[in-house]
């Protein structure tokens, strides 16, 4: 059956992936803390933080919405450092913190894990899941994270880079040299075969 959706975010990135992909949803951000529980990632581990995030972004939303589906989702990445163990990726508001952020993942491979909660508001039925990312990075030097971070301003993506920017990176040569993972959605923030499958097990027609 077709059903009213609700995306629990104000991710411009899952928005416009979510309408890409055929499902046109309501947007109502959830508005909680996304940093609240960062302190638990070794408690948790990225699956679980992941989904719990997301859990929270759609309990956040369902009273608001009867009879609709509520999609939220949250992306946690996760880069080891040299003598630090994992190191979580975040959202830098600076120059400084985009930059060093990038430098730790220079000529490394860095996890992102999504997880993605679904919840029927007419049933309480609820179904999530998580997809996860590896993404390699080539070793490159300050001065090319410093121009990369000037030219595209990545402040609001989590690890400080957007892959659809890596077309555009010349005269630099790309950051990213392999993502292996079932679907590049997934780098972005909303792993669609993942949604498919929740959305099945919910019952939703796909558009």
């Amino acid at each position: 059956m077709h059903r009213r959706v609700v995306l629990a975010s104000s991710s411009r990135y899952r928005a416009e992936m979510l309408s890409q992909a055929g499902w046109e949803a309501v947007i109502d951000p959830p508005g909680i803390d996304e940093r609240a529980l960062d302190d638990e990632l070794g408690r948790l581990g990225a699956d679980g933080l992941a989904l719990e995030l997301a859990r929270r972004k759609a309990m956040a939303v369902t009273s608001r919405h009867a009879d609709a589906v509520v999609i939220a989702g949250d992306q946690v990445g996760v880069v080891d450092g040299p003598g630090r163990g994992a190191q979580m990726l975040t959202k830098q508001p600076t120059a400084l913190g985009a930059v060093d952020q990038l430098m730790a993942m220079s000529g490394t491979t860095h996890e992102l894990v999504n997880g993605l909660v679904l919840v029927d508001t007419a049933t309480a039925r609820s179904a999530e899941g998580v997809d996860r990312q590896l993404v390699t990075m080539r070793r490159f030097d300050r001065s090319e994270a410093e121009e990369y971070v000037e030219r595209f301003q990545p402040f609001d993506s989590s690890g400080s880079y957007r892959l659809e920017d890596q077309p555009s990176m010349a005269p630099l040569e790309p950051f990213v040299v392999d993502v292996v993972g079932e679907d590049p959605s997934g780098v972005l923030g909303l792993p669609l075969p993942l949604l498919a499958r929740l959305m099945a097990q919910l019952g939703i027609v796909a558009p």
